[in-house]
């Protein structure tokens, strides 16, 4: 009997320890809990408030729970996988303040919040980034992923659960982007043409998560062959634009007329060339531009281009001069949307005999320019290795040297047509001077801007004196060029507007931008994005142009080359009297000498017509670029429509 009685009694005592221990395991992990939560909402304010001084991102503190929300998110899946509550804290700061931290400064660099597509471009970044910087960027990537293997418990089952559970959500979002962006859209709210705002009112977690699912839907739509019909002859339905008509290039023409030979054509890529003059003398009491350059630009009557981009991405700029069709999503069009090879430019002369080289004196890879030029139709790429790059400043090749390495690898000029891509690298941000390149012109002292604050002349100073041996640079190789080479058509502009200070730095003062891009009217879209624009036709001299979208050169080319018919480039012709620019989210319309900007949450009767061929425009960008190719068919088969 009390034998029987101890082990009762034992019994009783193990129970109760047992229930005890399983009540202090859930007090315990409710405490941590608790205490994750009060962390991240410390993390979160810190990082709002660090984000908006450091950077000036203007963040809407009516929607912080948001934010605070979609960070507790990134905790509790942290938490989930280390089950410390040391290394949750560890983890969650590293990846909340790299995150947030990058994201702030894109906004103040390129105006627009961090997308899906920065993922993609970070090896870019890397190639961009010297010294110092490019430790600290590898760092930032690889120490909190080294850090995330060390502290994850791997023996634990909730290890497993977690990332299965994450495995699936992945997946049926990657199959089912439509709904579950409408869904997102519906709860949150979205503007086309208003990133920043987006990421305001969402927070920066939710809003990579909402624009990575609006990525997966764009990316999975390919139009259908009934759909691109209706923008052709016949079977054009629905619209007060004409319909478009599938003539293929006059191949005839480009090959050369008579006893007359092919002209070659020349394409000069200047990277972040703009007026600075422009600015004003407060900024920029002497002009960095030499007479000739001057006196060239105003035979064109100071002709502008008209860029897709403002500050940064390049290949857009370039997508636009190659192929003939405006770039009209907030991502690098070379990175994921070109990936089909496609009749532009470059193939089009190529099919007509030429030689198509591209060059730059940068990594081949930088915005994915290896695929994308040999997609485009050039035979030949010459990058960073195929120059001597000691005349550098920085990483960049300064300009004449760029200029004579490579016409000395082309060769004789006239030993077959030649298109002949050329962008050059000297002009970039941070815009570094050297001991051999001492600075030759000095900014003025600015004014205050509407805080009172006079945005610092530094980087002013780097680009004026880039700019000044840019432009010197470019004037002796012009003369040279044009000179052994009098007939051929030649193309300058600048790639995009400097970056002279975040949030617009001094253009936000010079161009009186309002706080907000959604209150930019069009003369201040249309000045942020004009830059010089020199057309050269052969011993007939400078063109006097309009202000012309880049996505319009090439079928400038193919008029010049003596092209009748221009193939895919005549789709993206503008409805008469009007001049359309799509910037991201939103377009701008010239009409005469007013601009009226075009955001597709504010109907105006004014741009209805716009609207309606930017919305082809997008059809067919999706088809050609990255769809079947149905509205190519034509081309090739003589009928009047797709299918």
């Amino acid at each position: 009997m009390t034998d029987h009685g101890g082990r009762r009694r034992g019994a009783r005592v193990r129970a109760t320890n047992d229930t005890a221990d399983r009540n202090g395991g859930a007090l315990g992990l409710l405490r941590d809990l608790v205490l994750l939560a009060l962390f991240t909402l410390a993390a979160t304010w810190l990082l709002r408030l660090t984000v908006d001084a450091v950077f000036g991102a203007q963040l809407d503190h009516r929607y912080w729970l948001r934010d605070y929300l979609g960070n507790l998110a990134v905790a509790l899946v942290a938490f989930a996988l280390i089950r410390r509550l040391p290394g949750t804290f560890l983890m969650t700061a590293l990846v909340l303040g790299f995150f947030h931290l990058v994201n702030g400064a894109k906004l103040a660099v390129l105006g627009t919040p961090s997308s899906p597509d920065d993922f993609i471009n970070v090896v870019n970044l890397y190639h961009l980034a010297e010294g110092w910087s490019r430790v600290a960027l590898v760092a930032a990537l690889v120490v909190p992923v080294l850090v995330l293997l060390w502290l994850v418990r791997w023996t634990k089952g909730v290890t497993w659960i977690t990332l299965g559970v994450l495995a699936v959500v992945a997946t049926l979002v990657s199959a089912n982007p439509v709904p579950v962006r409408d869904a997102l859209d519906r709860r949150f709210g979205n503007s086309v043409w208003n990133q920043p705002q987006n990421f305001r009112f969402r927070g920066l977690a939710l809003h990579v998560v909402q624009e990575s699912a609006r990525t997966l839907a764009k990316v999975g739509r390919a139009p259908s062959v009934e759909a691109v019909a209706t923008v052709f002859g016949d079977d054009a339905t629905g619209t007060r634009l004409a319909p478009l008509t599938a003539n293929p290039v006059d191949i005839a023409a480009l090959e050369g007329i008579g006893d007359a030979a092919p002209r070659n054509v020349h394409v000069i890529v200047l990277e972040s060339f703009f007026d600075p003059v422009t600015l004003g003398p407060e900024w920029v009491p002497d002009d960095p531009f030499p007479e000739s350059f001057r006196a060239l630009w105003a035979e064109t009557g100071n002709a502008r281009a008209l860029s897709p981009v403002f500050g940064g991405y390049t290949a857009n700029a370039e997508f636009e001069t190659l192929c003939g069709f405006p770039v009209t999503e907030n991502a690098v069009f070379f990175e994921g949307w070109l990936r089909r090879p496609v009749p532009c430019l470059p193939d089009v002369l190529r099919g007509a005999g030429y030689r198509t080289v591209a060059s730059h004196p940068n990594v081949p890879g930088f915005w994915n320019r290896t695929l994308a030029y040999g997609l485009t139709g050039f035979d030949e790429y010459l990058s960073k290795a195929d120059f001597d790059t000691t005349d550098s400043v920085g990483n960049f090749l300064l300009d004449h040297s760029y200029f004579d390495q490579l016409f000395e690898q082309l060769g004789p000029l006239e030993a077959q047509p030649l298109f002949n891509y050329m962008l050059t690298y000297h002009g970039h941000l941070p815009y570094p001077n050297g001991p051999g390149y001492p600075d030759q012109v000095a900014p003025g002292p600015g004014r205050p801007g509407a805080d009172g604050n006079t945005t610092d002349t530094g980087l002013l100073n780097g680009y004026l004196n880039h700019v000044w041996y840019k432009s010197r640079d470019l004037m002796e190789r012009l003369d040279r060029l044009r000179a052994e080479d009098p007939e051929a058509v030649i193309v300058i502009f600048g790639d995009h507007l400097p970056f002279l200070g975040p949030n617009y730095g001094i253009y936000d003062d010079v161009f009186e931008l309002p706080p907000k891009r959604d209150d930019f009217v069009g003369d201040q879209f249309e000045r942020l994005v004009s830059t010089p624009l020199i057309v050269i036709d052969g011993p007939r001299g400078p063109l006097t142009l309009p202000p012309t979208p880049l996505y319009r050169l090439p079928t400038l080319v193919l008029e010049l080359l003596g092209a009748e018919s221009g193939g895919m480039f005549d789709w993206t012709a503008n409805p008469a009297g009007t001049t359309i620019r799509p910037v991201y989210g939103q377009h701008f319309l010239i009409e005469g000498e007013s601009t009226l900007a075009c955001p597709p949450e504010k109907a105006d009767p004014a741009c209805a017509e716009s609207a309606e061929w930017l919305e082809r425009t997008r059809l067919l960008i999706d088809d050609i670029f990255s769809g079947d190719q149905h509205a190519l068919e034509p081309l090739a088969t003589g009928r009047r429509s797709p299918g």
